[in-house]
């Protein structure tokens, strides 16, 4: 009698899930539903408790609106400002050098973007800023040509 085995590799088209590492808002939210209706009924949460964890969440969230507020200003003090950034191509080990003056700043889907001439650099691809005297000696060259 003969087996024949046959071994099938099935590969599915899902994206592969980047765990996130950091506990926002929402997830402390659902870690506080789930502890609220798991609660022992005979000896549930004390208002002290309760009222505890609402004020950690409360510190939390100011503290993640602070980091926002603080990421928005630190985009809004370049506007005007020589600068030096490396934008990757989508599905390419290339990048893009982009060098010049920020004309203006976006917010867009969480993210801040620095407009730099025909360029949109996302604020966390910036490598340097100059200052006006490194910027003046940056553009010197190509205003003499």
């Amino acid at each position: 009698m003969r087996i024949e085995q046959n071994n099938y590799i099935t590969q599915t088209n899902q994206p592969n899930r980047e765990p996130n590492t950091q506990l926002g808002k929402d997830e402390f939210l659902k870690i506080l539903i789930v502890q609220l209706q798991n609660q022992d009924p005979l000896s549930p949460m004390e208002d002290k408790d309760f009222i505890a964890q609402m004020a950690q969440f409360s510190a939390l969230e100011q503290m993640q609106n602070m980091a926002n507020d603080f990421q928005s200003l630190k985009a809004m003090n370049l506007v005007g400002k020589m600068v030096y950034g490396e934008m990757d191509v989508e599905n390419s080990s290339q990048i893009i050098p982009v060098l010049g003056r920020v004309d203006s700043v976006r917010f867009a889907a969480g993210r801040m973007y620095l407009q730099v001439g025909d360029y949109t650099l996302p604020l966390e691809d910036l490598v340097s800023v100059f200052s006006d005297e490194e910027a003046e000696k940056i553009e010197q060259p190509q205003n003499e040509e």
